[in-house]
């Protein structure tokens, strides 16, 4: 019997801490000029990190951050919270690998976004292809804009994980727009 109780509380415990809650729910709406930017990206790996950085701002540790993106298990993911402005994406990174998008300035120019006070901004589906997966150099790669999944199934995605906060109200009514 003890051998069954030393064994049965390790296994509970590292069930407990495996089965955590999973990716944050966005955060509550700041301000009602505050924007959003939301999309899809998919890649031969599981994407755990998209890095969105406001256009012409540096990001100095521990001063300032760059804005939160959530990203979801199924490449949907939601940048919230964004003052009016413009945005570019800096990088994707995945399990093992990380894509630099922009690495010069003139390429920075073509992949602004640009966020108005109270608006959610759908930027696209895109896949990632690594054009050399054998190879570990990470400039080898492109980025396609996909059909699926379309703006739509996106934002029922989004709605369900925005339970309980302003951001679902926007999405409501972007899905209306979209009938």
């Amino acid at each position: 019997m003890p051998r069954f109780i030393i064994f049965l509380i390790p296994l509970i415990l590292i069930v407990a801490c495996s089965t955590g809650a999973g990716i944050a729910p966005p955060l509550e709406i700041k301000a009602p000029e505050m924007g959003m930017i939301y999309g899809n990206i998919q890649a031969p790996e599981r994407v755990t990190k998209v890095t969105l950085r406001e256009y012409g701002k540096v990001y100095i540790r521990p001063f300032n951050r760059p804005p939160r993106v959530l990203i979801y298990k199924d490449g949907n993911f939601m940048a919230e919270n964004l003052e009016p402005g413009k945005y570019i994406f800096g990088s994707i990174t995945t399990l093992n690998k990380q894509y630099n998008l922009v690495r010069e300035k003139i390429n920075a120019y073509q992949h602004i976004v640009t966020v108005h006070p109270g608006e959610i901004v759908y930027i696209g589906s895109f896949e990632l292809f690594d054009l050399r997966p054998e190879d570990n150099r990470k400039d080898k790669f492109e980025v396609l804009r996909m059909r699926k999944p379309n703006e739509r199934t996106i934002i029922k995605g989004l709605y369900e994980k925005s339970v309980g906060t302003g951001w679902q109200g926007l999405f409501a009514r972007r899905l209306m727009e979209l009938r």
